[in-house]
């Protein structure tokens, strides 16, 4: 559920990062501390998709032309109300879409809506705007705009920055020892993360600092389990799907790596074990980790 707590948490997370747009929210950031405490926020939540064209997604059903709609009880966060906006208004899942690597989870635009200069009940105070590329290619007929012929020119300007092209935004380490043991990270049972209570490979999302996806996987081994590999190489891409239903490109990398897990500093997830290949199609996996270790332990005996 879109909670107010989150939407105050969102922008001043905005805030923080663009301050020069203080004064044009502080209608805004007004109308939230006068409105009530009802569990859903009093906005609405858009979608910029960005194909690779650099063209914007536009439909007939929103004042703005971006599609849009307002938190339901039924949505996760205010990011899943705008990837159901984009569904139910054009037909595209959530799993054509990707999150883009410039602002991940976060909006790249809020804009004051209707009731933040002259408060209306259930007229919204915003309107938070997300940005997606297209992983793939929309199934769906939508019409598309290029980013210098869009009306809303101050968001123009910050769509002419990316390039739409996909990249990771994950990374995960397929860890192996000289005994041909893989080691494999069991993950807590928590509703909302990826493959809970499954056995998974180390690794985790693109964050602001990090460059590539190789700043990605070193940061989140040491991070996770303190381990810090000599050698990485990049093995190959694949998808997965978040808890959202959008297609999360993840990179692989494999290191060699002889340590004790039950020595490491774990501070995600509730163990970490060294498996040998028979014993992985035993377990409860997360993601097509079964086919990395055989295809890795098919390459690494042809060598």
């Amino acid at each position: 559920m879109s909670s107010r707590t989150e939407l105050h948490t969102v922008l001043a997370s905005y805030l923080a990062r663009h301050p020069d747009e203080t004064a044009r929210l502080a209608p805004v950031t007004a109308a939230l501390d006068a409105h009530g405490t009802s569990s859903l926020a009093p906005v609405t939540c858009s979608a910029v998709v960005v194909d690779r064209d650099r063209r914007i997604l536009h439909t007939a059903n929103t004042t703005s032309g971006l599609p849009g709609a307002a938190p339901q009880d039924g949505d996760r966060s205010l990011l899943a109300t705008a990837l159901r906006a984009v569904h139910d208004q054009t037909g595209i899942p959530p799993g054509d879409l990707c999150l883009t690597p410039q602002h991940l989870r976060a909006p790249i635009d809020i804009a004051p809506g209707p009731a933040a200069a002259d408060p209306a009940p259930g007229a919204p105070v915003a309107d938070l705007r997300f940005v997606f590329y297209v992983a793939h290619a929309p199934s769906a007929e939508a019409p598309w705009q290029p980013v210098t012929d869009t009306a809303l020119a101050e968001l123009g300007a910050k769509v002419s920055s990316m390039n739409g092209r996909v990249a990771p935004l994950n990374a995960s380490a397929l860890i192996y020892n000289s005994r041909g043991e893989y080691l494999l990270h069991l993950r807590d049972m928590r509703e909302g993360i990826w493959a809970p209570g499954c056995w998974a490979l180390l690794g985790g999302g693109h964050e602001p600092g990090d460059h590539n996806p190789e700043d990605t996987i070193r940061r989140e081994l040491h991070e996770e389990a303190g381990i810090t590999p000599q050698k990485l190489e990049a093995f190959l891409d694949e998808e997965v799907h978040d808890a959202d239903g959008l297609t999360v490109p993840v990179r692989i990398y494999t290191a060699l790596w002889e340590g004790d897990p039950a020595q490491l500093p774990l501070t995600e997830g509730v163990m970490l074990a060294w498996f040998p290949p028979a014993t992985i199609p035993r377990l409860r996996l997360g993601g097509e980790i079964l086919d990395l270790v055989q295809r890795h332990s098919h390459v690494a005996a042809s060598t």
